[in-house]
């Protein structure tokens, strides 16, 4: 599920949410203790900001997992924020709050990519560190083209989600043998061109 209502995107508002929220993810379940360990955060501080999650449904109790009645843990719920950013254009309010909210949701992205390459590499197989993968680079799209581009790879990465998934309806296990949790970070954007008299960019 989507949405893009200013009071969801309220909810991510404070940047400690949304590292919480891609702590969570990562973990796909965790204590209230392992996410304040996680984020570095005191265990009221995490608790208030995880309630306030839950509030706008963005996450969910998981009381399977709870050693005893004293312990807390979430998991995502099924419901994700999304919005076309077309459709804040009329709304200040709504184009400011979603400002900010990519604005954190980049921040942790790239703390989580720094923290990967900045890891001592024997720590992961060396199979991992020849699959793991960085790239970037601009090629000439029309946003028709560019919009079926984000569709296409957005099939291939739920083919590989499939295959966790199927594992775990068929497991009693959460992980596959062998495979570890896979940050993918895509973006896809226009760039502007620097123009200059003395020819300095052509088309």
């Amino acid at each position: 599920m989507r949405t893009g209502d200013v009071a969801a995107l309220k909810a991510f508002a404070h940047p400690l949410r949304i590292r919480l929220y891609y702590a969570l993810r990562n973990a796909r379940a965790a204590s209230v203790s392992y996410l304040a360990n996680s984020v570095e955060a005191p265990v009221a501080q995490v608790s208030y900001h995880l309630h306030q999650l839950n509030q706008h449904g963005f996450i969910e109790q998981a009381p399977q997992y709870a050693r005893d009645g004293r312990e807390r843990w979430w998991q995502l719920s099924e419901k994700r924020l999304g919005w076309d950013d077309s459709s804040l254009l009329d709304e200040p309010e709504a184009a400011a709050v979603a400002a900010t909210v990519k604005g954190s949701a980049l921040t942790e992205q790239f703390r989580i990519i720094r923290d990967f390459h900045a890891e001592d590499d024997r720590e992961w197989d060396p199979a991992w560190l020849d699959a793991a993968f960085m790239t970037d680079g601009i090629i000439d799209l029309t946003h028709d083209e560019l919009s079926r581009m984000n569709a296409e790879l957005m099939s291939v990465v739920d083919r590989y989600a499939a295959l966790g998934a199927k594992w775990r309806q068929t497991s009693r296990t959460a992980t596959r043998p062998g495979a570890e949790r896979v940050m993918y970070v895509l973006h896809g954007f226009p760039v502007r061109r620097t123009w200059k008299t003395d020819g300095g960019a052509r088309r």
